[in-house]
């Protein structure tokens, strides 16, 4: 990815174009490379932030869509017991705000939400329109954040800046992993 960026540098479209697939792959990741190009005015923070917003709202779908299309094929859908699925289903369907929420904050929890929603029939409309307000909030909260580090990381490091900026995106990765491996273990520092 690294390369197509750098060959399509000064053709803002295409970085936009490139920067919707990237949501597909890792949207943080995308988030903060799109926040980089932004403050060092390769395009603007507009045309980021739409590109960014479009490929998540997108990529939410597919998910989705990837649950519901494996719910219809007998042998998937045979490995989860109906009592389980009865659970999946009210839990997801009572607090579908709440698991959007998670999924978006916790790394790699995103992947398994949105495919059990698709799987579990949670409506189509109401995950849509859910996680549509919470990318609408989500993505220029982040985005302006790195936005701003971007541009002070620029200021002080010059060309140094893209590895600066690569070592926080590790760091968030890194804590992100962390306190979901915490929270997911359901230890807790007073069990210790």
């Amino acid at each position: 990815m690294e390369a197509l960026i750098e060959q399509h540098l000064g053709n803002p479209l295409v970085l936009a174009a490139l920067l919707f697939l990237s949501t597909f792959v890792l949207e943080e990741a995308a988030i903060l490379l799109g926040a980089g190009l932004a403050a060092s005015g390769e395009m603007t923070a507009t045309l980021a932030l739409i590109a960014l917003g479009a490929g998540m709202i997108v990529s939410d779908w597919c998910l989705y869509g990837l649950g519901a299309l494996a719910v219809r094929h007998r042998r998937i859908a045979a490995w989860v017991a109906q009592e389980r699925l009865d659970q999946g289903r009210r839990l997801l369907h009572r607090s579908t705000l709440a698991a959007a929420l998670l999924a978006r904050l916790v790394p790699w929890l995103l992947f398994p939400i949105f495919v059990a929603s698709g799987f579990l029939r949670v409506g189509f409309r109401r995950f849509a329109a859910i996680n549509a307000v919470i990318v609408l909030i989500y993505v220029p909260a982040v985005f302006y954040g790195a936005f701003g580090i971007y541009a002070v990381l620029m200021e002080w490091l010059g060309p140094w800046a893209w590895l600066a900026g690569a070592a926080v995106l590790m760091a968030v990765l890194w804590a992100g992993r962390a306190v979901a491996r915490r929270y997911l273990s359901g230890t807790d520092a007073s069990d210790r």
